[in-house]
């Protein structure tokens, strides 16, 4: 009867222990607790933990439920993008929509304008070949068929200083570093297609839009082998002093990869424009014998049309989904100009860098966030110099998620294992489909922040940021954080 009475007490002793164990194990316990759970995570993946911060909160909580040197200035890479997009929503609305404007001088002759038109630019962040091509259309069906002067382009909207795009990697051709304009056609980018002939296992290039008469030279053969980093086996050269100018592809494509693309900013801001301008020109039938040169609109000039962009909330969503950074830049630019300046029909001001940083700190001053280690350089995350904290920026995503344009927000972020920057990631977990999650990728930087839906049907907001060389097990990390949320939060 003893032993039959001590092997129950043993029993219970024992399942108590495993209730502790498993109520240990859940994001509702102390954030000490929580804190000592992650930890552990980046010890045994060797991260250190002076350069892992974290920050989790339920929703319509008032404190949160893990801190781990969330106080920590740290450089957020495409993170700050969050501050950029949620700015944006508020100070300018989700409805407002950039001008790009076309005028003339000149008169209009039967089917002929016998001067210069001129282009103004609105600062439109996303003006990509199908909307160029509309604007031009536009002037089609107005009856000119021959502008007889020259094209020019007005940027003077953004008044900042010349940028190097090879300044902050050395990589001068990649889209990512283009920098932002008033007037930037495309992205300034053009598209490589490669297409697989099984047949003759090789890849042929084209290349769409084609300023300039581009010319691709192409040996590239396809091989056998899973498709991983499959860029990386090109050798990719470029020669503008050549008439027309070339780009040469060398090297191998695994077949199982299929077709693909890749983009790249070759030309000039004035080059790219003027080849892609005559070469849609032409292809609606229009002659232009001119050329295309920057100039300011002139004092007597008329206004032949204008084209809307997309509206905001479809820019953010543009930012987000896919972190463009081009396109997050001249949003912050446009924060300095505000609403009524870049509705306006003329644009008295000009917008830079240093009036945008104050939108944004007088804004942050009416939501009541002080960020006293918030450090803005273009607003986009490429940058050395950025700064934010794990706590503010989920300070930052409390606010929004209380904002009236919280739908416009939280839709704009890559949703796990669905879309955008995030499609492929956790793809076959429970998480996949309940996690908004933007992205922060530089060398030496790793972050994820957003909002969780946790099997529970509680809804957390997590900021997590690593800086130094372990980066390399932070999506490991970060994986386990965002599931063990979704789990036990």
């Amino acid at each position: 009867m003893a032993s039959s009475l001590l092997r129950l007490v043993c029993a219970l002793i024992f399942i108590c222990k495993s209730c502790l164990g498993l109520a240990q194990d859940r994001l509702t316990q102390t954030p000490e607790a929580n804190a000592t759970v992650v930890s552990h995570w980046a010890r045994a993946l060797q991260i250190p933990p002076e350069t892992f911060s974290v920050w989790v909160q339920e929703i319509g909580s008032n404190k949160p439920s893990l801190t781990l040197n969330a106080q920590t200035p740290q450089n957020p890479a495409s993170l700050m993008k969050l501050l950029t997009t949620y700015a944006a929503l508020e100070i300018l609305g989700p409805a407002l929509q950039w001008r790009t404007q076309v005028l003339t001088n000149a008169p209009l002759q039967k089917e002929v304008l016998m001067g210069d038109l001129i282009i103004k630019g609105g600062g439109d962040p996303k003006l990509v070949l199908q909307n160029v091509w509309l604007l031009l259309r536009q002037l089609r069906l107005q009856g000119i068929q021959e502008i007889r002067g020259d094209i020019v382009l007005d940027r003077s909207l953004f008044n900042i200083p010349p940028i190097d795009p090879s300044n902050f990697d050395g990589q001068a051709l990649r889209p990512y570093n283009v920098p932002p304009e008033a007037l930037l056609f495309n992205f300034k980018a053009t598209g490589f297609f490669f297409k697989l002939d099984p047949e003759i296992n090789r890849y042929y290039v084209y290349a769409d839009p084609k300023p300039l008469n581009l010319k691709v030279d192409a040996n590239v053969s396809a091989t056998a082998g899973p498709c991983e980093q499959w860029s990386s086996k090109l050798k990719i050269s470029f020669d503008e002093l050549t008439r027309p100018p070339q780009a040469t592809f060398q090297g191998s494509i695994p077949k199982s990869c299929g077709d693909q693309e890749l983009y790249r900013a070759l030309f000039t801001s004035e080059q790219y424009a003027a080849g892609l301008l005559r070469q849609l020109w032409e292809e609606s039938g229009g002659i232009w014998s001119g050329i295309l040169r920057e100039g300011k609109i002139p004092a007597n000039a008329r206004l032949l049309s204008e084209w809307l962009s997309d509206p905001l909330a479809e820019i953010v969503r543009a930012v987000n989904k896919n972190s463009n950074n081009v396109m997050a830049q001249m949003l912050f630019l446009s924060l300095g100009l505000g609403p009524r300046n870049l509705q306006a029909k003329q644009i008295t001001e000009t917008a830079n860098r240093e009036k945008s940083r104050a939108a944004v700190q007088q804004w942050l001053a009416t939501k009541q966030l002080s960020f006293p280690e918030l450090v803005l350089e273009n607003g986009s995350g490429l940058s050395r110099q950025e700064r934010i904290s794990a706590q503010s920026l989920g300070r930052l995503l409390v606010s929004a998620y209380f904002s009236p344009i919280m739908p416009e927000y939280l839709s704009s972020l890559p949703l796990v294992g669905v879309d955008g920057t995030l499609k492929s990631r956790l793809k076959n977990s429970p998480l996949a489909g309940f996690a908004h999650i933007k992205t922060g990728t530089l060398r030496d930087v790793r972050g994820i922040a957003g909002y969780v839906l946790a099997a529970s049907g509680r809804r957390y907001a997590v900021v997590s940021i690593i800086n130094g060389s372990s980066v390399e097990k932070a999506s490991t990390l970060h994986n386990q954080l965002l599931s063990w949320m979704y789990e036990k939060g």
